[in-house]
């Protein structure tokens, strides 16, 4: 029931009284007022009981009311307690809000940073790379003159292993002319004394025979490695070897064995044994078949 007709039903219950105190006034002027009593009290006596319904009826309404009053300010404060969470959870996610832009703002600091020294480190890295290019450049400059160089020393290595190769053999040829001078000496001694001195060296090898004696100059040097069949010897052919040369092995003073030269270095040469007396080993003498015959005539 609404406010306003409480306020009529009030009004109608007041205007009753006054007009059944009226009635009664007036109806004890009549004749018939007990009559007229009766009948106004009976009507007052159900006005008052529907006065009194009306009450009960009100009371009940307002007790409702105030029941559904109580509801609404519970559902009230309910809702102002959860308003007043979501007023919190709003301070705390404006707080947050907050914190995130502020890392945002610092990440996006740090972000600058990093592209400042990013473009830095481009920098860098293209004056590296200009660099680089430039030492590869002189690398590949120095790579050319470097070959140039070896070319160079390849080229005086080999002027030089002519150059001493022509001094062994100037050597050589000394040697062989003071062979040949001592050798005439001893003939004139000879000569001169009516006899014949013995040469140590041929005595010790009598009975031996080159097969082949090519060499035109004397040749001497001593065996360097031995395989099977096969002799390396240390002189070659910037000493005036050969090849088909032969060369006799000799240890001390004794007869080893004949070498055919079949292969000639300019330092060294090696042939096969064509004929022997006990097996040749490195560190015995080799002597040219021309010297020997020489020596022995």
């Amino acid at each position: 029931m609404s406010t306003v007709t409480k306020v009529f039903v009030v009004l109608l219950v007041v205007f009753s009284i006054a007009f059944t105190m009226m009635t009664v006034a007036i109806a004890a002027r009549t004749p018939r007022w007990r009559e007229v009593a009766s009948a106004y009290e009976e009507h007052a006596k159900v006005a008052d009981a529907n006065l009194r319904q009306l009450i009960a009826s009100n009371a009940a309404e307002l007790a409702s009311v105030r029941d559904t009053i109580k509801a609404q300010m519970d559902r009230v404060a309910k809702l102002e307690s959860e308003a007043q969470k979501l007023r919190n959870d709003l301070a705390q996610a404006n707080a947050k809000l907050e914190q995130v832009t502020a890392e945002k703002s610092s990440a996006e600091a740090i972000s600058r940073g990093l592209l400042a020294q990013l473009e830095v480190s481009e920098a860098q890295r293209a004056e590296y790379r200009k660099q680089r290019t430039e030492l590869e450049n002189s690398n590949v400059e120095l790579t050319r003159r470097n070959i140039d160089l070896n070319e160079r020393v390849n080229e005086q290595t080999a002027q030089l292993a002519v150059l001493l190769a022509e001094k062994r053999q100037f050597e050589q040829q000394i040697n062989i002319l003071r062979s040949e001078n001592e050798r005439l000496a001893q003939a004139a001694r000879q000569v001169s004394g009516g006899m014949v001195a013995e040469d140590v060296s041929g005595a010790a090898m009598a009975g031996v025979e080159a097969l082949t004696p090519v060499a035109a100059t004397p040749v001497r040097g001593k065996v360097l490695e031995v395989a099977g069949n096969l002799v390396t010897i240390s002189v070659g052919s910037a000493d005036g070897v050969k090849s088909d040369m032969v060369f006799v092995i000799h240890r001390d003073g004794q007869y080893v064995a004949d070498v055919k030269i079949s292969v000639v270095d300019p330092n060294q040469a090696a042939g096969r044994v064509v004929q022997k007396s006990s097996d040749p080993q490195p560190g015995d003498q080799v002597t040219d078949a021309l010297t020997l015959a020489t020596r022995r005539g």
